[in-house]
């Protein structure tokens, strides 16, 4: 089979997937089948279906109930009371799952529900992980954090607009006198060993992105041809399929000058499990290359629960005893960027200790494409930088909500029949342009107080655009290199 035409059945299986998950109504009326609850929490509505004449899922039924959210006479009979007729013609109702209140289900299958729960399920691979598996430490790079709920209070605090207006002018002044320049443009086009893959396709959005941020690796020395780096683990964080893993390899195998010396070794973290991996691609890939016995390893775990040190001994060190470990990640959203940087802290940390022992793992260096900030917590933000936006711009747990809400106003783009120039009656009387760039301005003091904390961690750290927003509206990458490792 040619690449072509294996790239053509893998796009026919992703778009059956697709059209599995989207149940399309024969008459277009599918809005009216859905559950009409609107989560307190952002504001947007459910989106499971729901049966014919019912308002609300079986999920949000008792919620409504418990949170006076709707009067309950706006409950229906059927909402309400909701029962079917068994074999044996007895009435059954839908109860509370005894084991998580949040949703119920049918009485008589109570008893089987309560065994193969989601709950009961994490639970058992929480309790089989930390007895088997030493990588596995719940929360282990957030221990500093003295109360993990903090963010949700701040989550539900209610919005005072008028105090929002003042962060807005605030916070845009002291932005223009601190950062008089905007971030340099590096847009690599890294097409060694891609050939093919610009050449097949027609939209080049992500290959245009992977090849940047390959060559933002090469240009800053993280990656490069000499015999020391050619023994690397690389590690991508929030990999999902692994997608960007498996074109650094495919580029990887190709710019070694000697790729079947090399000894480049792959750890690909995410707390899901997606289908269509790329994990075996990645494999045969470098076997159609001529490298054998690549060695690639998936953890599927929170990271804040990894202690990545213990992670990295299962994998071949060369003959000193020594592993070199990279950090990658392609659109790493806001909090697991935060979580990604404390648990590199912790690993280098970490391994000061082992090098007494029998391992010595050293850090090269780590790449983050970042995305979706305004999914930060406050509380996962490291301790230096949080003084960054306090001593610099005044932000702190009080108002980080109001900061971190307009990081989506560069993100957010324009509503159809509307022009930037509209002000579209937002309450910051503030046209989509003018949020855009207020938005940008927002993320880049996140970004620089990232780059400030670990600068102060004693690394050499830059931001770059690594691609033009018409690419791609999530266009900053921080970028991160030990010098003492070259």
């Amino acid at each position: 089979m040619t690449s072509n035409e294996s790239n053509d059945n893998e796009n026919i299986i992703i778009e059956q997937e697709k059209n599995k998950r989207q149940k399309i109504n024969k008459n277009n009326s599918t809005e009216i089948f859905k559950c009409n609850f609107i989560k307190p929490k952002n504001n947007k509505r459910c989106g499971l279906q729901v049966r014919k004449g019912q308002k609300f899922c079986f999920a949000h039924i008792n919620q409504i109930e418990e949170k006076n959210i709707l009067n309950s006479k706006e409950v229906s009979k059927i909402e309400s009371n909701i029962t079917r007729i068994n074999k044996n013609g007895d009435i059954i109702k839908r109860v509370k799952c005894t084991v998580d209140p949040t949703h119920t289900v049918w009485e008589d299958n109570l008893t089987k529900h309560i065994k193969v729960c989601n709950i009961i399920k994490k639970k058992q691979e929480i309790e089989f992980k930390e007895e088997n598996c030493p990588w596995f430490n719940i929360n282990y790079n957030v221990k500093d954090i003295g109360n993990l709920d903090n963010d949700e209070k701040l989550d539900n605090k209610k919005l005072d607009y008028e105090e929002w207006k003042k962060f807005i002018n605030k916070w845009k002044l002291k932005h223009d006198l601190i950062f008089t320049e905007e971030l340099p443009l590096e847009n690599i086009e890294f097409k060694t060993g891609l050939e093919e893959r610009f050449a097949e396709l027609s939209n080049k959005k992500h290959i245009l992105q992977q090849s940047s941020l390959i060559g933002q690796l090469v240009n800053n020395n993280i990656i490069n041809q000499n015999s020391n780096s050619n023994s690397n683990l690389i590690i991508e964080f929030g990999c999902g399929r692994a997608e960007f893993t498996r074109y650094f390899n495919k580029a990887m195998n190709k710019y070694f000058e000697n790729p079947s010396n090399s000894n480049n070794q792959y750890l690909l973290i995410d707390r899901e499990n997606p289908r269509l991996k790329f994990d075996k691609k990645i494999v045969k890939d470098s076997e159609d290359d001529g490298i054998k016995h690549l060695k690639v390893e998936r953890l599927k775990i929170d990271i804040k629960d990894l202690k990545l040190i213990e992670s990295l001994k299962k994998f071949q060190l060369n003959s000193l005893n020594e592993l070199n470990f990279i950090g990658i990640s392609k659109h790493l959203c806001g909090v697991a960027t935060d979580l990604t940087l404390r648990c590199l802290i912790n690993a280098i940390k970490d391994s000061e200790i082992e090098t007494n022992k029998q391992f010595n793992f050293n850090f090269g260096g780590c790449l983050v494409a970042m995305c979706c900030r305004h999914c930060c917590k406050y509380e996962w933000l490291l301790k230096e930088s949080k003084e960054f936006l306090k001593d610099n711009f005044d932000i702190d747990e009080t108002n980080f909500i109001y900061f971190r809400k307009m990081f989506a106003w560069a993100t957010n783009g324009i509503s159809p029949g509307m022009s930037k120039s509209d002000k579209c009656d937002h309450f910051s009387g503030l046209s989509f342009e003018e949020r855009e760039i207020i938005g940008l301005k927002m993320r880049r003091i996140l970004d620089e107080s990232r780059k400030y904390a670990i600068e102060k961690k004693g690394f050499n750290v830059k931001i770059v655009r690594y691609v033009e927003r018409d690419v791609s509206l999530e266009n900053n990458c921080i970028i991160i290199k030990n010098d003492k490792c070259v």
